[in-house]
């Protein structure tokens, strides 16, 4: 099942994480991790949610654990890749694959995810997920804001 955990990705991603967490506090913006690792199935089937019919979506997320989901959920795109830095593989043999690269955020107020992508709670006049982004290229981590379909909640090493 999907993770929530930074532990579940390399040292360098942990590292920089923490990094952007403090900076993240120092500029008031609250946030949670809402995804760190997935497995190759669960990519899958988020990857055909937005794209396949809802039977489909759901049989795969079935077999990737998941619950299903309704059809408004299904006509809205989660991920833009089958090649996602979240991805661990545990059935290659290979440790270095069984740790994540990429961790997605959830701004958050009054301790609840806001997914408006122009919310700023530290009322700054900035919007948080782009100052989340900036500070996030600050140290060192590559923001999906930037990937030709902007994906603001991502993070990557």
């Amino acid at each position: 099942m999907a993770s929530r955990k930074i532990e579940d990705c390399v040292p360098e991603l942990q590292e920089k994480f923490a990094a952007f967490k403090a900076a993240m506090d120092a500029a008031g913006i609250s946030f949670i991790l809402t995804c760190t690792a997935r497995t190759v199935r669960e990519q899958v089937a988020l990857y055909a949610q937005g794209r396949e019919k809802l039977e489909t979506t759901n049989a795969l997320r079935k077999i990737a654990g998941l619950p299903p989901i309704s059809w408004m959920e299904n006509a809205h795109k989660v991920t833009w890749t089958l090649a996602s830095k979240h991805i661990i593989d545990l059935e290659d043999g290979n440790a270095e694959n069984d740790k994540a690269r990429a961790f997605d955020i959830a701004v958050t107020k009054d301790g609840k995810p806001v997914w408006d992508l122009k919310v700023n709670v530290n009322k700054n006049d900035l919007p948080d997920y782009d100052e989340a982004g900036r500070i996030g290229e600050a140290v060192g981590l590559r923001w999906g804001g930037r990937f030709p379909s902007p994906d603001r909640p991502h993070f990557e090493v």
